[in-house]
């Protein structure tokens, strides 16, 4: 789907995504993302099931005030000990599937929210 959202300078918002592909910023990502309106970096996870509390760890250092976690095609949760350890580390996600979740993140960076975002392609 192709947004057409007007983004600030110098801040990372997706203008696109679909099947195996993510496009922040007219640029296309073909693999997970972490994102922040000022920053974009490749997140190297392949199993929602095997996700650690270390995967989130970029959480901690920059203590967003939401985080949204884009799950794939459909809305996914991971395992219960991981989501009770984020919360325990003041890590609340917002899981939904990617498209709800590059959306969501979008609008909350044209609030200018303090927001950051885990992305699994679909």
């Amino acid at each position: 789907m192709k947004f057409t959202l007007d983004s600030p300078q110098g801040e990372f918002v997706f203008s696109n995504y679909g099947d195996g592909f993510l496009t922040v910023n007219d640029q296309q990502h073909d693999n997970n993302l972490l994102i922040f309106p000022d920053h974009l970096e490749a997140w190297p996870v392949s199993d929602i099931n095997q996700l650690g509390a270390d995967d989130f760890e970029i959480f901690l250092q920059r203590k967003p005030d939401v985080v949204i976690f884009g799950t794939g095609a459909k809305q996914q949760f991971p395992p219960v000990e991981l989501r009770r350890e984020l919360m325990r580390q003041n890590i609340q996600l917002d899981i939904m599937d990617t498209p709800a979740a590059c959306r969501t993140y979008n609008l909350l960076v044209s609030e200018d929210r303090n927001v950051g975002a885990a992305i699994l392609v679909i």
